[in-house]
């Protein structure tokens, strides 16, 4: 995830820039605009024995200073999130940037895990990027660039390559992403979905400021071959206030000094063993929790462009088999 420029563009040609307003879903909004990029181009500059100029500012814009961050977090402004593109061309086609679906294929298998609703929550928190092509990588453990072979579709080979070594295979998104100041985005792996051999890289980034793109990197743990597919997730993001740790205290006590709280955990504790094996189990009673304001069973992550939904994913390429909400026997296979 570390801040890097753009790859280039397989395809200069200059095209009319498309932006779509901003769809505001009560505190969040999200915006797909392509109005403050343009096209990359990929000739890159002029022969020279002389070092090259550093870039100067997109003609027409002066420079900003970068925007100050509150103190804490009772003085973030609402979350927005904006995906600016870069290019839509070349190496640029095909990403897709969609709410993070609540379903798991290994969930779907054995659907008993949809009744713990932190995973599906987790499942749904946040934006995934789908990375448009298959891509097949081999390690032969040495730590240099040239010990990790991608094979990907010549379009697509400036977006994904050995780019630090060490077996690490890095994928370049074609957006610059723009977050209120305050607002940073943590960008990971999928949650809750792994792959053999190869473990997500994580980060945070300061994209209330930073003018830079960044990556997505996946380490392969041996020497081997790994496979993305077309349409798979490569990453994904999420909000995080910057200030979370502001003034932040950790206390470790006895349970002792909340007698309430204990008396609720017994309580629960207790519920929970006469309920044991049957159908109204407490498990069940919390992911309803019918009573309880502000309880989530869906997270209402919301979509770029006109005629979005309600922002829940949807399950697409997840089986789709129904909602997380939903009771076991609702589904194929519930129990």
């Amino acid at each position: 995830m570390n801040p890097t420029t753009p790859p280039p563009d397989d395809d200069s040609r200059a095209r009319p820039a498309r932006s779509a307003g901003p769809i505001d879903f009560g505190s969040f909004v999200v915006t797909a605009d392509a109005s403050q990029g343009r096209p990359v181009s990929s000739s890159g500059p002029p022969p020279s024995s002389r070092p090259s100029p550093a870039p100067g500012p997109i003609p027409g814009m002066a420079p900003e200073p970068p925007p100050g961050c509150p103190e804490t977090i009772e003085g973030l402004p609402p979350f927005e999130l904006r995906a600016l593109r870069i290019v839509d061309s070349g190496w640029g086609a095909g990403w897709e940037l969609r709410p993070a679906p609540p379903r798991r294929p290994w969930m779907d298998e054995h659907t008993h895990a949809y009744h713990c609703l932190p995973l599906v929550v987790a499942n749904q928190w946040g934006w995934e990027v789908l990375f448009p092509a298959d891509v097949r990588v081999s390690w032969d453990g040495s730590p240099g660039l040239e010990g990790l072979r991608v094979e990907v579709d010549p379009q697509y080979q400036a977006a994904v390559k050995s780019q630090f070594g060490r077996g690490i295979v890095t994928f370049s998104p074609p957006w610059l992403f723009r977050t209120p100041p305050g607002w940073d985005l943590f960008a990971k792996g999928p949650s809750n979905r792994w792959k053999a051999n190869c473990a997500p890289l994580e980060g945070i980034i300061e994209t209330w400021w930073l003018p830079y793109t960044f990556t997505f990197n996946w380490k392969l743990v041996e020497p081997g071959e790994v496979r993305f597919e077309r349409g798979e997730c490569i990453g994904q993001i999420l909000p995080v206030p910057h200030r979370t740790f502001a003034g932040a205290r950790f206390v470790e006590e006895l349970l002792a000094v909340e007698p309430g709280l204990a008396a609720q955990m017994g309580a629960w504790r207790d519920e929970r063993r006469k309920r044991a094996g049957q159908r109204n189990q407490n498990h069940l009673m919390y992911r309803k929790a019918q009573d309880v304001q502000g309880h989530l069973v869906r997270v209402p992550v919301p979509r770029a462009g006109d005629g979005a939904g309600d922002g829940v994913g949807d399950g697409v390429g997840d089986g789709g088999a129904g909602p997380p909400g939903a009771d076991p026997g609702d589904r194929p296979g519930g129990e």
